[in-house]
């Protein structure tokens, strides 16, 4: 099994990439092999709206994402991971989402193997754990729908401002490590 997290957060000792970490560690105690890509590191640039890849079978850019989407095409399991910055998810998971278009045929149908796991890993500074709540459902029924994965869980750290900060709550650092210890459960 192969399980690869996806962080869109800029700080790569931030809370998204702690929870992130946590649910690969969790998958990496019952076998699983693990890799995550911070996106924020990556050099590639959005959707050109050329329809490329709706006459071929990937996208015309070759950039960065290129690896990405060959790791996403044979993993079994994806963690993706964004903060809320400005009510949605960071530019840097935006933008990434915005060439998933790529992995869609012309008729709307995935081109990714269907029954991959996923989980969806999100955090917020707003106390409120009901803010951003359609935010998570909206990109839960996206990867659903066009990339045909099943959502195991999303798990958001509400509340959490300084990097790191979301380690101090082992409830949720526990949940978090679970999902991955149960991801193919």
């Amino acid at each position: 099994m192969k399980v690869i997290g996806i962080v869109g957060s800029p700080r790569t000792n931030g809370n998204t990439n702690v929870l992130v970490q946590q649910v690969l560690e969790g998958a990496a105690e019952t076998g699983a092999e693990t890799r995550t890509f911070f996106l924020n590191e990556m050099n590639y640039k959005g959707c050109q709206g050329c329809n490329y890849c709706k006459a071929n079978d990937s996208c015309k850019l070759e950039d960065d994402l290129t690896e990405l989407f060959d790791e996403l095409a044979s993993a079994d399991g994806v963690v993706f991971g964004s903060p809320i910055y400005f009510g949605q998810f960071t530019g840097q998971m935006r933008l990434f989402l915005d060439r998933c278009y790529s992995l869609i045929n012309a008729d709307f149908s995935p081109r990714l193997p269907a029954g991959k796991k996923a989980v969806i890993i999100g955090t917020q500074g707003a106390p409120d754990a009901a803010a951003f709540k359609g935010v998570f459902a909206e990109f839960g029924g996206q990867i659903s729908n066009f990339m045909c994965m099943d959502v195991k869980d999303t798990i958001v750290g509400v509340g959490y401002h300084a990097p790191g900060e979301v380690k101090g709550d082992s409830e949720l650092m526990e949940r978090a490590k679970n999902t991955g210890i149960n991801l193919f459960n």
